[in-house]
């Protein structure tokens, strides 16, 4: 690859001291920032099987847990719901034990409770599981943002962000290929009768998590970020990391690295850390003391704009993009009734909205003889999600490659008003590929918009308060993701012309607003 790609040759000229800038530039890019990005990707790749399995199971499980739109609501939200709460703790952990620290256990508890959530037999306690999952795993994936690019050169950081979100289409394919090869087949452990039933749901429930074990081993495996590192003094380490990145990009020997001394700053972290050392309290006050900056000048204006940006574009990937295999499924059974008629997602909606046999059966009081297992998912769903996923790919792959030439500002404003558009636009259309074909590029442009924001917030703040700054203000913009939720679970079977339009609106506004974004195309990172 040349220096036109995420591999570069560096400034190996001899130093005797550098700050981190000049010490990242000294290691050069290559071989091991690729390692870096696929560790990256691992992450990417774990959070979405664990975000989005749930969609494909549905309208499999919903006999088995007795859920209505409602029930499908409440599960949808749970995970960003333990987002949310789970933001400050890993966003504290990342910055006072380390980004890789706080990766690796949010990853491995992730795993056991997706494991524990495929053995439920209830809706509640399952419901719980998942909102473990979004208390560990999707609340801690924020922090592959700054680790990713904490081992990067300022002129490769936004491309490494944009090529991350790759990944994350890359997990978009293979979530649909995995559910597709296990929920449709007839597998099943245990029987109704002893109130224990594994059938192949469940089991796809717990192939999901492998991606996340896969992650952890990695991450265990990998080094700190050397910026983490520096922010807390700890010198010799951060230099040994600045070493190894040298060596495996060279080839040549660790102590041939050009640099002999790092310049070492004082954090606001670790000025209030001494304030607060000898407190019982310090570790609350200290957190607090952290938020603050970031909602103080000069923090304050591009917290704001990062957490309305982002609840946007959250509203829209998730409140769009959770039902879209709902929505795909009704156009399939739509189909198969009434093949010679053509209508729009929300006309659908409005027919296909009449109760399943199981929920008559269970209104009625007669849950013993409830048969579920004719209750799954239409095959062609997973082929239209396929493509949604193929789409992402290519369309944040020229993103990524052209972004620096195009403007990060630019990439952003276009691609949330093409997304609004297409948003927008799903509610005339006439058939199940209009749908399909607006659905790929909402979501592609939605992805490339998101990724690129999230290389710009990244350089908005100091390597002391990243960790809680990136984790922070994307869990708050999970908001965005509850609100989408809600929007298309509880008016689907009203009127989806209000999530439909008010999604689309708020998209749409919100590239107004990132009109104020900084225009600088490469950052220094402090």
């Amino acid at each position: 690859m040349t220096a036109n790609t995420l591999l570069g040759r560096g400034n190996h000229e001899p130093v005797n001291i550098a700050d981190y800038e000049t010490a990242i530039n000294n290691a050069g890019q290559g071989r091991f920032q690729l390692q870096i990005l696929f560790l990256a990707g691992l992450i990417d790749i774990a959070t979405i099987f664990e975000a989005f399995s749930i969609t494909y199971l549905l309208p499999s499980a919903e006999c088995d847990l007795r859920m209505s739109s409602y029930g499908k609501t409440i599960l949808n939200a749970a995970p960003f719901i333990g987002t949310l709460l789970g933001a400050c703790f890993w966003g504290k952990m990342a910055d006072s034990w380390g980004r890789r620290s706080a990766i690796l256990i949010a990853n491995s508890v992730d795993v056991i409770a997706a494991i524990l959530s495929s053995l439920m037999q209830t809706f509640w306690p399952f419901v719980f599981f998942r909102f473990i999952t979004g208390l560990t795993i999707m609340a801690a994936h924020p922090l592959c943002f700054p680790y990713l690019t904490e081992f990067h050169s300022p002129i490769y950081r936004s491309r490494a962000v944009l090529w991350l979100e790759i990944f994350a289409a890359l997990g978009g394919i293979l979530v649909p290929l995995v559910a597709w090869a296990i929920i449709p087949r007839p597998w099943l452990l245990g029987s109704a009768e002893i109130g224990f039933r594994y059938n192949s749901w469940r089991m796809f429930m717990a192939a999901a998590a492998i991606p996340a074990l896969i992650c952890a081993i990695a991450t265990y495996f990998s080094p700190e970020s050397p910026a983490y590192l520096m922010s807390k003094g700890k010198h010799d380490e951060a230099l040994a990391v600045f070493r190894s990145i040298y060596s495996r990009n060279t080839g040549n020997s660790p102590d041939s690295y050009p640099v002999n001394r790092l310049e070492m700053n004082f954090t606001l972290e670790e000025k209030d850390e001494k304030e607060e050392k000898a407190s019982t309290r310090s570790s609350v006050i200290l957190m607090i003391k952290q938020i603050s900056h970031l909602f103080r000048p000069p923090l304050l204006k591009n917290t704001i704009i990062g957490l309305t940006s982002l609840f946007s574009l959250q509203l829209g990937f998730f409140g769009f993009g959770m039902w879209f295999p709902e929505l795909f499924n009704r156009f399939e059974e739509f189909q198969e009734k009434y093949p010679n008629l053509t209508a729009s997602v929300c006309e659908v909606s409005n027919m296909m909205d009449e109760k399943p046999q199981w929920m008559v059966d269970w209104e009625s009081g007669t849950n013993a003889t409830i048969d579920c297992s004719e209750d799954t998912i239409q095959p062609q769903v997973f082929v239209k999600t396929l493509s949604i996923g193929i789409t992402c790919m290519i369309v944040t792959f020229i993103t990524g490659t052209f972004v620096e030439r195009i403007g990060r500002k630019r990439v952003i404003i276009m691609a949330m008003l093409l997304t609004a558009l297409c948003g927008a636009g799903s509610f005339f259309t006439k058939s199940a590929a209009q749908n399909l074909a607006l659905s790929c590029f909402l979501q592609a442009f939605n992805a490339a918009s998101y990724a690129t924001l999230m290389s710009v917030i990244v350089d908005f703040y100091p390597a002391s308060l990243r960790g809680l700054a990136s984790t922070l203000i994307l869990s708050i913009s999970n908001i965005g993701s509850i609100v989408g939720n809600l929007l298309f679970g509880l008016l689907l079977d009203v009127d989806c012309a209000y999530p439909v339009f008010i999604s689309a609106g708020v998209m749409g506004g919100c590239a107004l607003l990132c009109f104020f974004l900084p225009n600088n195309k490469i950052a220094a990172m402090s």
